[in-house]
């Protein structure tokens, strides 16, 4: 029996290479239509929680700060924006957390007190680690601590979660260490800056 080389093994390497490059050129597309959406609707997302995190800088708008960003191990300040009307400054802080890496912006007024904590992404368990920002509970207690005052940076002086005055949900204790970790970070970035004069 006589073999047909290009049957057997030409031509379907020849149909094969031809629909990866269509497909390549079809996802191509799809990314260069899709793409400037995704991010304009990101920018539109995030923009909306910086005027939730700090309501008085509703209208005036924000700027972004340019620098080093402050950093503790893996906690880090990836971006952080001010106030045109010098309000305060919300900062995004990636922290590692039970599931992954958890994204967070806190929102900081001018005199240095948080004034929100909002979990932007996450991998944590639901129904557990998320317990921290559900509702009632550790985030909220950032906006004030025990004694009922606004949480500032020396709310954060302490060397660990359980020795400082804000409390947190047990049972999703690494949850509830990143949200604090991830405060500190954005507490830190605020007073390295000078706050927002």
């Amino acid at each position: 029996m006589k073999s047909n080389t290009y049957k057997e093994y030409i031509a379907p390497v020849v149909v094969l290479v031809a629909i990866c490059l269509v497909v390549s050129a079809a996802l191509a597309l799809t990314y260069g239509v899709a793409n400037p959406i995704i991010v304009k609707n990101a920018k539109a997302n995030a923009d909306k929680a910086r005027v939730e995190l700090l309501s008085d800088a509703k209208g005036e708008g924000f700027e972004q700060v340019k620098g080093t960003l402050a950093k503790d191990g893996q906690v880090q300040v990836t971006e952080c924006y001010k106030a045109k009307n010098q309000a305060g400054a919300v900062m995004m802080v990636q922290t590692p957390s039970f599931g992954g890496a958890l994204t967070m912006m806190v929102g900081i007024n001018k005199d240095g007190e948080v004034t929100g904590v909002k979990v932007m992404s996450h991998s944590d368990t639901p129904g557990v680690g998320t317990k921290n920002w559900d509702g009632n509970n550790i985030v909220t207690a950032y906006e004030k601590n025990k004694d009922g005052k606004k949480v500032t940076e020396a709310d954060f002086k302490q060397s660990t979660v359980k020795k400082s005055s804000i409390s947190y949900i047990s049972g999703a204790s690494v949850s509830g260490n990143a949200l604090y970790l991830g405060v500190k970070v954005a507490l830190k970035q605020f007073s390295d800056m000078g706050g927002v004069k």
